[in-house]
């Protein structure tokens, strides 16, 4: 697939010297591959607080004078709680524009959907699903375009026999942030196998994070690519002194694969 290069050594020369315009419209993927996106997204904010409201001395006027009564009770649950919600239906494009000699890609990615709509990121993708992207793209990509991206690397699924039971870990922790996946076959038919799929995710610090994701995934081990996924994601951060809980439902489903890999 193209002329090869370590992937980030690649990546590193890309992302300093981009294509020109006219270079990078005309330059043609080596592969592409689309998915549909159908998604549902619920965030709760809660501030801690928020809902108090301080006890106050009443007064009345006797005799034209003022009299101060008891206090009143502080009221309120000490929480202010908002609640958002969306659904949308999209897709995701990745467009694979080079392998390399260490097993590894560079993408293009980039999802279309209301309220989700995302530009295209380029990627690395490394043999063991590792992703390596500029930093300030990162509010530019969302999590069921890395759990793609992470999906698509060559080794993946790697040398994992496909019978029943086979598990194993892929852990990705580093500099302090836990990033753990488990996955399971739980079936297999000729060229595909189905994965029951975990995640977990941490950040510590004051602006920490922390997620855990369920799911299943079917995948084609002969043209390694994820041919269906849904799974939940519950994930908890602090914004400025509130609480965001995000709860998110997601399927993905390949619909279509310049390689020809099997829809369903």
């Amino acid at each position: 697939m193209g002329t090869r290069a370590p992937v980030f050594a690649l990546f590193a020369v890309l992302a300093a010297a981009p294509l020109a315009a006219g270079a990078a419209e005309t330059a043609r993927p080596v592969r592409t591959l689309s998915f549909d996106l159908d998604l549902s997204v619920a965030v709760l904010s809660e501030t801690p607080g928020g809902a108090v409201e301080p006890g106050r001395q009443a007064s009345v006027v006797v005799k034209g004078r003022i009299v101060s009564g008891p206090p009143r009770q502080t009221r309120g649950a000490g929480e202010a709680a908002v609640k958002r919600t969306f659904k949308a239906q999209g897709s995701i494009v990745v467009e694979v524009l080079q392998a390399t000699d260490d097993a590894g890609l560079v993408v293009d990615v980039a999802e279309n959907a209301a309220d989700r709509t995302r530009p295209k990121v380029r990627l690395a993708i490394a043999q063991d699903g590792t992703l390596l992207y500029d930093p300030k793209n990162g509010e530019n990509l969302t999590e069921e375009e890395l759990a793609v991206a992470r999906w698509l690397a060559r080794g993946f699924f790697g040398d994992h026999p496909t019978e029943t039971g086979t598990a194993w870990t892929v852990d990705q922790s580093a500099q302090g942030r836990t990033d753990v996946e488990h996955y399971k076959v739980v079936g297999h038919d000729a060229q595909r196998v189905t994965l029951d799929y975990t995640l977990d995710e941490k950040v510590a610090g004051v602006t920490g994070y922390e997620a855990s994701r369920a799911g299943s995934l079917v995948y084609d081990t002969a043209l390694v690519v994820p041919l269906k996924a849904n799974f939940e994601t519950e994930s908890r951060r602090q914004v400025r002194g509130a609480y965001d809980t995000t709860h998110t439902t997601i399927a993905i489903t390949l619909t279509s694969d310049s390689f020809g890999a099997p829809k369903r």
